[in-house]
């Protein structure tokens, strides 16, 4: 139902946002959101305006045993701390689907990345290969299951 939003929230992205996310050929980002907002693929949590008009996206995506996470917010909307909040509520979900782990796939210059990673105060580890960044957080702690942890962060 919120294929048509987000198609549009795309649109009002820039280059660099939609590339960071997508890691690919820009112009291909709106084909993944058929699988991205699949509920047989993962959980999708989206961010509205009191409008209604979608800001922000955030994806648990099932990768066999593994379990990826996924953010997009609009430029205008970032810096804001929604992306933390995003990725907190995401890991509070992945707890509770007793995943063991999450990982984000991004750039090694995506600082807004691996600052919501980093707000976690999770156990993280760093692979990096040609350009490309997997950070994994460890879901072992108590702290994983508090999904406010990251908001707490971005208002400090």
């Amino acid at each position: 139902g919120d294929l048509a939003a987000a198609r549009a929230m795309h649109d009002r992205c820039s280059q660099r946002t939609l590339g960071l996310r997508y890691h690919g050929p820009v112009k291909d980002a709106d084909r993944y959101l058929d699988h991205l907002l699949s509920p047989r693929f993962g959980r999708t949590l989206a961010v509205q305006t009191a409008s209604g008009k979608l800001v922000a996206l955030g994806h648990l995506l099932w990768d066999g045993d593994e379990t990826e996470v996924a953010l997009l917010v609009e430029d205008d909307w970032q810096r804001r701390g929604i992306g933390s909040e995003l990725l907190g509520r995401l890991v509070a979900l992945a707890v509770e689907a007793g995943c063991d782990s999450v990982y984000a796939v991004t750039q090694s210059h995506n600082t807004g990345m691996v600052a919501a990673m980093r707000a976690l105060e999770l156990p993280l580890d760093y692979q990096i290969e040609e350009g490309t960044l997997v950070i994994t957080a460890r879901l072992t702690t108590e702290r994983a299951a508090r999904p406010s942890a990251p908001a707490e962060q971005a208002r400090r």
